[in-house]
């Protein structure tokens, strides 16, 4: 049967579509395809995390079962410790993930590797009403780096029956009242100064094992200005700078921390003889250990008779606002993925503020969301935490093995008199800077 010219364009139109129909469902990326009802699928969408897997899973679990547009979101959790070099090797090899659930300690590493959320979508007033004020480490001068999750302050642990054989029935609230009240009630040493009875683990470096969390509390208690950036992104390391104008915060701390590991300073009450100061106080060995807040229940676990407490870090007696350090978590987008719109739609979901304070609650944390936190918790640990949340702060150190290796030195340059204060202190800061 010979066509007519018009039957014959249709016929070759219709079967133009239809090749080209094939060639698109052949090429097609399942990630970024649509929904019988016109939604966006999210797609395979991969996340690794310093965050326990176990919480973080079934949370996903029970996304997916309200919508299966969430089911090929998966969470890998990562040692911290392994973290870097596991995601640089990833990505060398075009196998890294989409998203990563971090803390602020690395932001500075990971941040040539993030997509940061642009102020214009997401700008900062937005984030100044949504986050608690140390969540907004994450808001850098070129974008936010990251949607809050949650945050993980240094609190106080002590030991309620060694204070209450001292007939003391309350955790010490200010650094003077520590040192001057209770640790001379608490303290016992031989006369060769040995230590028989431990109140605070400061001083040493290598068996404190949240020493970092320690010093940076007390820096910025002392006011400093921590590390900024200047106009044209360069970091500034401040840590010798009070925001008051007076003093050095750094050298303020140095000094403190290490009293407490001089046997010739009224305060000595530890060395590097002991064990980890956690070990030494689930042992019942140690008053008081200064740990995160998520550490509650791990140490309950670890002793489930050792009756302990929790309660705020000492402040100055003569402070106006209360401060404590806080690790700060964040999920943020790579730009090496190569499926933006679904992981941002998995970002956006994770990051709401029902699902993070859920993420928050079930790994012990504190939400960084301000509403979550006005609510407050009647958990036995969140309570107290919760207060701490609002009072923290974090600081943009360059890498967080490096900085801990910087302050183990300078700590022990000042208890082996290597360098004097000072000189330990300025040549820290110097190192720091070098390593941004």
């Amino acid at each position: 049967m010979k066509l007519r010219p018009f039957e014959l364009a249709l016929v070759i139109v219709f079967i133009g579509l239809a090749l080209l129909a094939l060639v698109m469902l052949a090429t097609a990326d399942p990630k970024k395809s649509k929904s019988d009802d016109g939604q966006t699928v999210v797609g395979y969408v991969t996340i690794w995390g310093t965050l326990p897997a176990e919480s973080i899973n079934s949370i996903l679990s029970e996304i997916s079962k309200e919508n299966e547009a969430y089911k090929d979101v998966i969470y890998k959790y990562y040692n911290p410790d392994d973290f870097d070099n596991v995601l640089v090797n990833a990505l060398a090899d075009g196998t890294g993930p989409d998203l990563v659930l971090i803390s602020h300690e690395k932001l500075v590493e990971t941040r040539k590797r993030i997509q940061p959320v642009s102020y214009e979508s997401f700008p900062i007033r937005n984030i100044r009403d949504s986050y608690l004020d140390g969540a907004q480490i994450f808001a850098l001068d070129d974008g936010l780096y990251g949607y809050p999750i949650a945050v993980d302050p240094i609190m106080m642990y002590w030991n309620r029956d060694i204070f209450a054989n001292k007939d003391l029935l309350s955790a010490p609230a200010t650094w003077e009242d520590l040192v001057n009240s209770v640790f001379p009630k608490l303290i016992e040493r031989d006369s060769d100064r040995t230590i028989r009875q431990s109140v605070v683990a400061m001083g040493e470096y290598d068996n404190v094992r949240n020493a970092f969390g320690i010093l940076s509390t007390l820096l910025i208690q002392g006011g400093s200005e921590r590390v900024t950036i200047d106009k044209v992104g360069r970091y500034q390391v401040k840590l010798q700078m009070s925001e008051t104008g007076k003093g050095d915060p750094l050298r303020a701390a140095a000094d403190f921390y290490t009293r407490f590991s001089k046997p010739s300073n009224a305060l000595y009450s530890w060395n590097r003889s002991f064990k980890d100061d956690r070990l030494e106080f689930v042992s019942e060995n140690l008053a008081i250990y200064f740990g995160y807040g998520s550490e509650g229940r791990q140490l309950e676990k670890i002793n489930p008779n050792f009756n302990f407490d929790i309660a705020e870090v000492p402040q100055g007696a003569e402070a106006t606002v209360r401060r404590t350090y806080g690790k700060f978590y964040a999920l943020s987008l790579l730009k090496t993925s190569d499926n933006k719109v679904g992981a941002s739609a998995a970002m956006t979901k994770l990051a709401g503020a029902t699902v993070a304070t859920e993420i928050a609650i079930r790994n012990n944390l504190v939400p960084a969301y301000r509403n979550a936190v006005l609510q407050g918790s009647n958990d036995t640990f969140g309570r107290l935490n919760y207060k701490s949340a609002a009072v923290a702060l974090g600081w943009l150190n360059p890498d967080l093995s490096a900085s801990n290796q910087i302050f183990s030195t300078m700590t022990q340059d000042i208890n082996e008199n290597r360098r004097d204060l000072d000189s330990a202190v300025l040549d820290a800061s110097k190192r720091l800077g070098n390593e941004y």
